[in-house]
């Protein structure tokens, strides 16, 4: 019984970055300027057969998950502040 190998997606990148590495549904994990870099990050897993990296340089990453829990963070501080002010 083999595991199958965790995929991540290279992306376009954002906030300047050429690449992006996402998870297998797409949602951000890093950025990274050359496509070196990414393969050099997961190089290890990636012989042991853990890793497999695909080029998807046509898409973006989606940033829901993470803008959804900066959402959440904000809200937390926000109440926070108000139960402190009391």
């Amino acid at each position: 019984m083999s595991k199958q190998p965790t995929i991540i997606k290279v992306r376009r990148g954002i906030n300047g970055f050429k690449y992006s590495a996402c998870d297998a549904n797409g949602y951000f994990i890093g950025n990274f300027v050359k496509l070196s870099d990414v393969r050099k990050h997961w190089i290890v897993e990636i012989r042991r057969g853990q890793v497999q990296l695909i080029r998807e340089l046509d898409q973006t990453p989606d940033m829901s998950q993470i803008e959804a829990t900066q959402r959440n963070i904000e809200t937390l501080l926000r109440a926070y502040a108000r139960r402190k002010r009391k």
